[in-house]
């Protein structure tokens, strides 16, 4: 049996003490580097095409077989490339309201793995605009870029940011 304080749970299979939410990361690198891959891989696959579609090609039997390899080559990195360019599962983050926790959570081979733990006071430092959060670990590496779409959550969140002189 298990009591638990109204503050705790707002209604059925609710708990705004522990929220997730999915993490941001701020520079477009990753996501230009994505772009660049996929269309890389679909030149090439047009290149591959183009071989046999181009007018005036030659149909010569010395000819043919260079273009065979050459456009299974170029479809097949082709093809791999738009395959890789698809966006990585994002990490969760799990923030703890009533023991200051934060907890990145990802997901890999259909397992939750724990990725970061570490407790408010234990965090670098924590930059507010509006209404989202940046948090930052000890080491200046970015945690996760919080945007709570609770109010009462994001106002529980920096008034526990307060309390332990991060904010």
């Amino acid at each position: 049996m298990t009591t638990t304080s109204d503050y705790i749970t707002d209604g059925p299979g609710r708990n705004p003490a522990v929220f997730g939410v999915s993490v941001r990361a701020l520079d477009a690198g990753r996501t230009l580097g994505r772009f660049a891959r996929r269309v890389t891989g679909a030149g090439l696959i047009l290149a591959a095409a183009g071989l046999w579609l181009a007018p005036g090609s030659s149909w010569a039997a010395e000819i043919l077989l260079i273009k065979l390899v050459l456009s299974l080559v170029a479809g097949g990195v082709g093809l791999a490339l738009v395959q890789t360019g698809g966006a990585p599962d994002t990490p969760q983050v799990e923030i703890d309201l009533v023991r200051r926790r934060v907890r990145v959570v990802g997901r890999t081979g259909g397992k939750d793995v724990v990725l970061h733990d570490c407790s408010f006071a234990d965090l670098g430092r924590v930059e507010k605009t509006s209404n989202t959060l940046v948090l930052w670990d000890a080491h200046g590496n970015l945690l996760a870029e919080v945007a709570p779409a609770d109010r009462r959550a994001l106002k529980a969140l920096v008034s526990g940011l307060r309390d332990a002189g991060k904010l």
